[in-house]
């Protein structure tokens, strides 16, 4: 299947021009043999009248025509290509031009008044072609005879010239054909440079700051240019509303969360109704942490901007370092500096950090990082060298609350937030097994 429209446009021009030339050459070809066939037809009836008009018929009924009146000199000249004869009404050749050294054999005589052109083939090799006349002549002693007049040319010179006609034909329609698909050529490229330049402009919001679509298109796609503007403003006014809302939310939750911390650390508070007021409170702020990365992340957008993934892993690696100081953690970022994916700087931040941080933490000293793009999709990859995931089915530490190892404090929050950021992009989240032995998360992002 043809996916370009200028190759679909050429291909189908091309199509109604070959069966036009096609069609359009067979029709001269016709009408010009036609033509031809008349002219041919028109000069020997033109010689037979002039033949007739110097015959002179004996009482005996024979046929005389000096070959000094003949009309034509090639009639005088043997075997000229220009011959005459006269049959009678048997068929019997009862005059020839000098011209004619052999026999002319009509299959047909035509009826008297009738004129017959036919191909017949000459007294030697060849075809001629002929014109035969039938006519009748009563004599003074009131005798009938019946003859038929035979006029005939060799078809040689006849068959080169629309041998030659047909070639010259067939070069100039093929020619102009060529012609015509280059000039189709040109005026589609001309035609369809707007969508061209519209889509280099699609591609250069990819890095262009302003987000949005300039220049002049034409009417046809002035509308689709203004509703793209339309869509992408509202995509980030969307964005920034969201993330506005929810900063204001948590804003406001700081200080009654606040208030309630306090009071759960007054030591006048009786220590069973204390330490309960501590874990809700702690539980609380969890909840609400979770529910605010996952409702910030901006997931999929429309014509987002590439972003290098080595830069940000490398600055999580380095905060991460020094968070886990003392278990002296490396992190060895392996992503490659060319590597660039459409995501959100925020999403991207947020699923690399919980992914590090939760490889450093329940990893003994060492965590790898990757990525590539494969399949049109970007597979990310980090690994631990510690236990790895004990539990039988993995994919369940994906769920709100579930965690795996109790030793280290935590709400098992945060392979949720992870998983929400991903499944936002449609992509997928895979828990398994490093090659060390240790603990490996697989995330998959179509890009496309």
């Amino acid at each position: 299947m043809i996916n370009s429209l200028r190759a679909r446009l050429l291909a189908a021009t091309a199509v109604l021009l070959l069966a036009f030339t096609v069609l359009t050459g067979l029709a001269l070809q016709t009408a010009v043999r036609e033509r031809a066939d008349q002219a041919e037809h028109d000069r020997l009836q033109g010689l037979s009248y002039a033949l007739l008009g110097s015959a002179d018929i004996t009482d005996a009924g024979g046929f005389n025509l000096a070959p000094r009146v003949l009309p034509e000199s090639d009639l005088t000249r043997p075997d000229s290509g220009l011959y005459a004869a006269v049959l009678d009404g048997q068929g019997r050749m009862i005059w020839h031009s000098p011209s004619l050294l052999g026999d002319i054999d009509v299959p047909d005589l035509p009826a008297v008044g009738q004129w017959q052109q036919m191909r017949i083939q000459a007294p030697g090799n060849g075809e001629l072609i002929s014109l035969s006349f039938g006519f009748r002549w009563v004599t003074e002693q009131g005798d009938d005879y019946r003859y038929t007049l035979v006029v005939a040319e060799n078809a040689q010179a006849f068959v080169k010239q629309m041998t030659r006609f047909r070639s010259v034909l067939w070069t100039l329609l093929s020619v102009s054909a060529i012609s015509l698909l280059i000039v189709e050529l040109l005026i589609l490229r001309w035609g369809l440079a707007p969508l061209r330049r519209l889509a280099r402009n699609l591609a250069d919001l990819e890095s262009d700051r302003d987000r949005r679509l300039e220049g002049n298109y034409p009417d046809e796609i002035q509308p689709l240019v203004s509703n793209l503007n339309t869509m992408l403003a509202n995509d980030q006014a969307r964005l920034t509303r969201y993330r506005n809302a929810l900063g204001d939310l948590a804003h406001s939750l700081k200080t009654p969360m606040a208030i309630l911390r306090g009071m759960a650390e007054d030591k006048n508070l009786a220590a069973e109704t204390r330490d309960p007021l501590r874990s809700q409170l702690a539980r609380m702020n969890d909840i609400l942490d979770y529910q605010l990365q996952k409702a910030a992340a901006a997931g999929k957008r429309t014509l987002a901007r590439p972003l290098a993934l080595r830069p940000i892993a490398e600055r999580l690696g380095r905060a991460l370092t020094k968070v886990y100081a003392e278990q002296a953690t490396t992190f060895d970022i392996a992503i490659d500096t060319r590597l660039r994916a459409p995501l959100d700087e925020g999403d991207i931040t947020e699923l690399l950090g919980t992914l590090m941080d939760n490889a450093a933490k329940y990893g003994r000293d060492h965590v790898i990082v990757d990525a590539r793009i494969i399949d049109r999709a970007l597979e990310l990859w980090v690994d631990d060298n510690g236990a790895g995931f004990a539990d039988s089915a993995p994919q369940r530490l994906l769920e709100r609350g579930v965690r795996a190892d109790s030793s280290h404090e935590g709400q098992g929050l945060g392979l949720a937030v992870a998983a929400e950021i991903v499944r936002s992009y449609t992509g997928t989240i895979e828990l398994g097994s490093a090659n060390n032995g240790g603990a490996r998360v697989i995330v998959r992002i179509p890009l496309s």
